[in-house]
C-alpha cells in the first residue's frame, strides 16, 4: 500500500473553486467547492468528476509539491459526470498509472486518494465491495455500472483516483450514498478511457 501510494502521489491534483449555488426562493450564494484530479497527460490534461468544476469561475489546482495553478475546462460530459481541465504546470507532470477495470474481483484491496473534505492527498483503503452497480443521485444524475467500495470516500474525493493495490487506477471516485458509512462508488477506468479519448478528439474539441 505504501509503494502503490508513494508512486502516485504525484499524478494527483487538489481543485478548489467557488460557484455559485441558487436554490428557489433563497438568495443565490457563493461556496467553496473541492475535488481531485488525475493528470492523465503530461503537458497538464487532468481527468475529473464534472460536478466539480462545474459552474466554477475560476478553477484552482494545487499539485502534489504544493504548487497552485489555475486550470480551465477543456471539455466534459454531463451522462458520465466526466471533464477534462487543463493546467500549464511548472514543470512536467507524472501520469497517473492506468489499469483496467475489466477483470476486477470482489474482495480485492483498493485505495481511494484525494481531498477529502479540503484534507489534500488523504489516502483511505478498503475493498470492492460489488461490481456493475446503479446509482441515482438525483433526479438529473444517474450512474451505470459503478464500483462499489467500502474504502472512505467524503466530500472532495469526487474526481480522484481509485487504485488498486499495485498503484494502478481502476476507477475514478464519483459518489457517496448519503447517510450511508462504508459505500462509496468509482466510474470503471475502462469506461472513463473511452470516455475521454472522445472527449479529447480533433471533432469534439
Amino acid at each position: 500500500i505504501v509503494d502503490a501510494i508513494a508512486s502516485q502521489r504525484d499524478a494527483v491534483v487538489n481543485i478548489h473553486g467557488q460557484k455559485v449555488i441558487s436554490s428557489e426562493g433563497d438568495e443565490p450564494k457563493r461556496v467553496n467547492g473541492m475535488g481531485t484530479g488525475a493528470v492523465i497527460d503530461s503537458r497538464g490534461y487532468v481527468v475529473t468528476n464534472y460536478h466539480v468544476v462545474e459552474g466554477v469561475e475560476r478553477i484552482e489546482v494545487t499539485l502534489a509539491s504544493g504548487a497552485t495553478t489555475s486550470a480551465r475546462l477543456v471539455s466534459h460530459d454531463l451522462r458520465t459526470d466526466l471533464a477534462i481541465i487543463k493546467i500549464s504546470p511548472p514543470h512536467q507532470l507524472q501520469v497517473v498509472r492506468i489499469g483496467t477495470s475489466s477483470d476486477l474481483m470482489i474482495g480485492e484491496t483498493v485505495l481511494a486518494l484525494g481531498n477529502a473534505y479540503g484534507y489534500e492527498h488523504t489516502v483511505t483503503r478498503g475493498i470492492v465491495s460489488a461490481l456493475h452497480r446503479s446509482v441515482e443521485v438525483s433526479r438529473t444524475q444517474r450512474y451505470d455500472d459503478l464500483i462499489q467500495t467500502d474504502a472512505s470516500i467524503n466530500p472532495g474525493n469526487s474526481g480522484g483516483p481509485l487504485l488498486n493495490i499495485d498503484g494502478e487506477m481502476i476507477g475514478v471516485n464519483v459518489a457517496v450514498r448519503a447517510g450511508a458509512q462504508g459505500i462509496g462508488f468509482a466510474i470503471p477506468v475502462d469506461k472513463v478511457l473511452e470516455v475521454v479519448s472522445e472527449m479529447l478528439s480533433v471533432e469534439r474539441i
